[in-house]
């Protein structure tokens, strides 16, 4: 496949592609049942944002980070402020969009494998998604990456999937991708990938925007989401490889928001060489933390629920959550610190797994120093 490049397709006379009623009513479809993967939501726009949108003039390339499979129904959240209404292109595993993916995926069992089974044989979730733009992608760093290496394919393959990409740039849509290309399960960022690069040397006036999941596992039954967006930035034609790495790893890493689970996971990592502290001392403390942060530095996301009712049944959810991981102990009114909290696991890949207070803590990584200095001004704790 011959790569795109601004010499053959002049962008400025493409039309867009724009939406119909149909696919809008589609992807409201998936946003209103949300509430399977989600307890609750928070959306957050830049200080001084006088109107709730994330820009996307065509050309444009919109990003964000990549956590799990509840990252679709976010989508759907995050569509119905993407301006102007343009058709997407989005990079999906080719297995998909292909036969029996539900049961291939999750390896269900019973019922549930009947179930989906027959999901699988309507072909509904991959006609959905080849509706609303998903282009099937090839996956040869998790499937057959050292067959390809052998042969001398690998870095074809790849600059094939981005021209192909590409293309559908210059067909009129915009284009949604994960720079990180793979789940993250260590709470920040994975290494960004060269795809963004690859675009920003094939064309012209393209726009870039960008927006950032924090998940927060603890402070609710299921997962609350949180979405920073951001703001239409540019990337410089003659920025290199590795310098366009390090702008889109730094606007994702803006987006992320202060939430309770990964403040108090902060917070608790700080009472290390302690063997205990009271409930209502550790609350104060958050709210404090919370308080500064707000007022030192708005332009970190943070959520509503530090300054309502809420945040004591969050934090009560927080602490159950921990024990019944084997962090702490409750004591009546008191925590008490088990060792594990403060050592973490030998290895420290797949930290959702193994340390989720380690994991939300590396949500707050890009904050670390506004956070750190925050801190120093309290004696709370």
């Amino acid at each position: 496949m011959n790569s795109v490049s601004q010499e053959t397709i002049p962008i400025n006379q493409v039309q867009p592609v724009r939406t119909t009623r149909f696919y809008n009513w589609l992807i409201d479809l998936v946003y209103k049942v949300r509430g399977v993967a989600f307890d609750s939501f928070e959306e957050y726009f830049p200080a001084g944002s006088s109107e709730e949108k994330l820009h996307a003039p065509y050309p444009s390339v919109l990003m964000a980070n990549h956590v799990s499979e509840a990252d679709i129904p976010a989508l759907a959240a995050v569509y119905r402020h993407v301006w102007p209404k343009i058709k997407f292109a989005i990079p999906a595993r080719e297995d998909m969009l292909g036969k029996g993916f539900l049961v291939n995926e999750l390896r269900p069992k019973g019922i549930m494998k009947l179930i989906l089974k027959m999901v699988d044989a309507t072909m509904l979730i991959p006609k959905f998604m080849d509706y609303i733009g998903c282009v099937p992608i090839k996956r040869p760093f998790r499937d057959n990456a050292r067959e390809l290496l052998k042969k001398g394919e690998l870095r074809d393959m790849v600059e094939q999937e981005w021209s192909f990409l590409s293309e559908k740039i210059a067909q009129g849509r915009t284009l949604f991708l994960f720079p990180e290309g793979t789940f993250n399960h260590d709470g920040y960022l994975n290494q960004i990938k060269k795809g963004i690069y690859f675009l920003r040397s094939k064309f012209k006036g393209l726009h870039f925007n960008s927006f950032t999941f924090t998940y927060d596992y603890f402070s609710s039954k299921k997962a609350e989401l949180h979405i920073g967006y951001g703001d239409l930035f540019p990337i410089p034609e003659e920025a290199g490889a590795d310098e366009v790495a390090g702008i889109v790893r730094e606007k994702l890493g803006k987006g992320y928001a202060v939430t309770t689970g990964n403040l108090a996971s902060y917070l608790l990592l700080k009472c290390e060489g302690k063997a205990k502290e009271s409930k209502a001392k550790l609350l104060g403390a958050l709210k404090a933390l919370a308080e500064t942060i707000r007022a030192k530095h708005p332009e970190i996301y943070i959520s509503r629920r530090f300054f309502e009712d809420g945040l004591t049944a969050a934090f009560d959810s927080f602490l159950h959550k921990s024990k019944e991981k084997g962090y702490l102990k409750l004591d009546g009114e008191y925590v008490v610190f088990d060792e594990k909290l403060f050592h973490p696991p030998k290895e420290i890949h797949n930290l959702k797994k193994k340390n989720l207070i380690l994991y939300h803590r590396n949500q707050l990584t890009f904050h670390l120093p506004k956070l750190e200095a925050a801190w120093s001004g309290l004696q709370t704790v």
